[in-house]
């Protein structure tokens, strides 16, 4: 799990292979096609643990689709390993907003995964999903015995943690924001 100094956010999912030289085909997570360059580390979770990994090289394919290749990825069944794999790359700092996440979306679907506060206290359980328009948010289901849904924004700057591995994600809200 990260901790403050690093968040990751999901922006593509490896598709497949592609070729023998280690290539895979991905596709972007709404608007993270810029997220995702030569000039930063992607990271794959493997055994928990986000690995880092440098794009040698980025070919757009489609619209929401590239063909990359990856420093370390030399063969075609090392790049089989990670197909249906989500990529992240760390938040950019000053960066104010997720990338998009669609409930359609079978990669950056979060329902289902428990909140916890800052104070490792759990908040409750993502039931929705809202992407509002620049004000993505959440409907959680609290465990204080009301089955109402609570809806918060979901911005970086609240995130201190995501563990996709145990559907985890820890948060820093402000006060009084369960109560709205």
């Amino acid at each position: 799990m990260q901790t403050s100094a690093k968040v990751l956010l999901p922006v593509a999912k490896v598709l497949k292979s592609f070729g023998t030289e280690g290539e895979i085909i991905i596709r972007y997570n709404s608007q993270s096609q810029e997220d995702i360059s030569v000039k930063r580390p992607v990271f794959i979770y493997f055994d928990g643990l986000p690995v880092p990994f440098f794009v040698e090289s980025i070919q757009d394919k489609a619209t929401d689709q590239a063909l990359i290749k990856l420093s370390g990825m030399e063969t075609r069944v090392f790049a089989e390993e990670v197909a249906g794999e989500i990529i992240y790359v760390e938040r950019k700092k000053g960066k104010k907003s997720l990338p998009n996440i669609d409930s359609e979306s079978e990669f950056t679907d979060i329902t289902g995964y428990k909140l916890y506060d800052s104070g490792g206290n759990y908040i409750g359980t993502v039931n929705s999903i809202y992407p509002y328009p620049n004000n993505l948010c959440i409907g959680i289901l609290r465990t204080n015995g009301d089955a109402s849904e609570v809806l918060i924004p979901l911005h970086d700057d609240f995130i201190i943690g995501f563990d996709p591995d145990n559907q985890k994600i820890i948060l820093n809200l402000p006060k009084g924001i369960l109560e709205l």
